[in-house]
């Protein structure tokens, strides 16, 4: 395993989402309904657009060219309704239900689905996991989305810089954070050319990307809201050759 920070240094070497964490203030609440207000008036119009790229298309004579236009318009209208979906998660809007969730039950169907996106992405995917570990405090879909946004990043990266393996470390309370703290802490690293402090700073910042393909730039944004709701903390450190998010993670309550 990496030589993970104490927890002394944990501020020193990692740049955390901390300004991510979501108020419950009334401003934040008008926000957030005039956001999801939006979306859901877009995906009225792209409604509307794709209704009329169906008429088009059912039209006799078609040329080439048109037909082609139209599977154009078609790849906007999806691409404008999954950059929506993102937007609501990374703007705060995601229900979050908070309940304990035993590890070594979602760890398993966390690690297959982790693995298959590296697959996709030319990537593979290692797995170390301490035992015992307690029960968390999670939503548990909206934990594996997070985790899930993690991997898909250090995948992408990896496979850029012409390496290919992601290594997820999750280790128990009082391994890295102090034991009274009772924080599970997941590490998830992978080989890439260092990301400059400058850049480093912005990679929570949305539609930010280090990536020299097209990307939406909103991973690590959604990453970090989805942590701050669930009461986490995530930080990224880049040095040596090695990125590495650290997500903390509070146990659940004993009960």
């Amino acid at each position: 395993m990496e030589n993970h920070p104490t927890t002394s240094e944990q501020d020193s070497d990692f740049h955390f989402a901390d300004q991510l964490i979501l108020d419950d203030s009334g401003t934040r609440a008008f926000y957030k309904n005039l956001l999801q207000g939006l979306i859901h008036k877009n995906n009225n119009t792209l409604g509307v657009i794709q209704g009329f790229a169906t008429l088009i298309s059912m039209e006799e004579g078609l040329n080439e060219e048109m037909t082609e236009n139209i599977e154009h318009m078609r790849h906007s209208i999806t691409h404008a309704s999954e950059l929506a979906k993102i937007i609501l998660t990374a703007g705060g809007c995601a229900n979050i239900e908070p309940e304990p969730a035993d590890l070594s039950v979602m760890l398993p169907y966390l690690e297959q689905s982790s693995k298959s996106i590296c697959e996709k992405l030319g990537a593979t995917l290692q797995m170390n996991q301490a035992s015992p570990l307690p029960p968390v405090l999670v939503d548990n879909g909206r934990f594996q989305e997070l985790v899930r946004e993690l991997i898909k990043n250090a995948a992408e990266a990896t496979v850029e810089s012409g390496q290919g393996e992601v290594v997820i470390d999750i280790l128990p309370p009082g391994s890295i954070s102090a034991a009274e703290n009772q924080r599970v802490d997941i590490f998830v690293r992978n080989t890439c050319k260092d990301i400059g402090a400058d850049k480093l700073k912005k990679v929570f910042d949305p539609f930010f990307t280090t990536k020299i393909n097209s990307h939406y730039g909103l991973g690590l944004t959604t990453a970090g809201v989805l942590a701050g709701q669930m009461k986490m903390r995530l930080g990224m450190r880049s040095s040596e050759g090695t990125t590495t998010a650290w997500l903390s993670v509070a146990t659940a309550p004993a009960q």
